[in-house]
């Protein structure tokens, strides 16, 4: 019994030994399952027709009518999209183009005033630009009251009858308007673009006054074809500067307004 208990002992470690040695030789034999296909990458278009990316506009958001409205703002004539005729309408030839006074400040104001008086007929308003071409530039009312003055006894000349308003009133330039006289305004921006968008401190004239339209004559765009027609509000903005207007209205009377048909 002593002799064969090592010979058992013996017999159980080669068949244990041959078991392991037939296990790893099947796990060797077996079949390696296939690698999970890699997804093919979609590719950035679909064919010839792709979508564009869309660009960023240039210059930022943008005002947007709402649909089947009119224009507040626009650039145009003597006669708006809806038939209106100005009340003002100077003839082109006298359009002047604004330049600087001899120390190469503007001279706006006075280019503005020029329109004036040749609409109405006033020699000071009407000669007092080329005057200050010799003088230096830029205008406020004191200061435009100080230069009528020193002009007109200069060339010997009536005192002109005009006033001077500063607020945010519109009712008295509507009146002027209707009554075909043309103020000179104060305009701190470009409600249709001009001026790269930028606050400025310029004088125009106002042609035309009423409920629906607005139209100004800007002296740095001289022209029948370049009238700046704004509604109520927008020109109120660019008058008041978000403050207060100043306007100056020459009050000997203009032409007769041009006959027009009432409206039924």
């Amino acid at each position: 019994m002593k002799n064969r208990l090592p010979l058992l002992l013996l017999l159980s470690a080669a068949v244990l030994a041959a078991f392991i040695v037939l296990e790893q030789f099947e796990r060797e034999l077996a079949p390696v399952p296939p690698a999970p296909p890699v997804p093919t990458p979609k590719p950035l278009c679909p064919g010839p027709n792709c979508p564009r990316k869309p660009k960023p506009r240039p210059w930022g958001k943008r005002f947007v009518l709402p649909v089947g409205s009119l224009a507040s703002s626009a650039i145009g004539g003597e006669i708006g999209p809806d038939g209106t005729e100005l009340q003002c309408p100077l003839p082109g030839e006298f359009h002047t183009k604004n330049t600087g006074g001899s120390d190469g400040a503007g001279l706006c104001v006075y280019c503005s005033m020029k329109h004036a008086g040749i609409w109405q007929d006033d020699p000071v308003f009407a000669g007092l630009f080329e005057w200050m071409r010799h003088h230096p530039g830029g205008g406020y009312p004191a200061k435009v009251d100080r230069m009528i003055e020193q002009f007109r006894r200069e060339k010997g000349l009536p005192q002109p009858n005009y006033i001077q308003v500063e607020g945010t009133d519109l009712e008295i330039l509507k009146a002027a308007c209707r009554s075909g006289r043309m103020p000179c305004v104060t305009y701190s921006f470009s409600p249709t673009g001009r001026y790269g968008g930028q606050r400025i401190a310029h004088m125009v004239n106002l042609v035309h006054a009423e409920d629906k339209h607005f139209v100004l004559l800007d002296n740095n765009y001289p022209g029948i074809s370049n009238y700046e027609w704004l509604s109520a509000d927008e020109f109120k903005k660019t008058y008041t500067g978000g403050r207060s207007g100043w306007a100056i209205i020459p009050l000997r009377p203009g032409p007769p307004l041009p006959p027009h048909n009432e409206s039924e």
